[in-house]
């Protein structure tokens, strides 16, 4: 099991991750590589749509940033938009930059 994260705004532990993994299994389709993967919601950015997955299984990037688009249907190939990392560290330091970001636009 991983230590827990410690999140700098704009990121914050899911209020519902299941809601939020309902919502991608409805947006991706067979294109998308997540589709049908099992995936658990991390952490969400309070500034815009964008959710850090755990993603499990084999062959499997370990995390990725979804952008979900709230449409509640399946999107069109390319959308939800995935960037993935390969651990966690690679997304920490995302996250920092997100931070320095977040504060620098306030």
């Amino acid at each position: 099991m991983e230590p827990k994260l410690e999140l700098l705004t704009p990121w914050q532990p899911p209020h519902s991750p299941s809601g939020i993994e309902a919502e991608l299994r409805k947006e991706t389709g067979p294109e998308h590589p997540h589709y049908e993967k099992a995936v658990t919601a991390v952490a969400v950015a309070r500034d815009r749509d964008d959710v850090l997955f755990r993603v499990e299984g084999p062959g499997s990037p370990r995390y990725a940033v979804v952008h979900l688009t709230w449409s509640q249907r399946k999107e069109p190939h390319p959308w939800p938009r995935t960037l993935f990392f390969e651990t966690v560290g690679q997304w920490i330091e995302r996250m920092k930059a997100d931070h320095a970001d977040y504060h620098h636009d306030r």
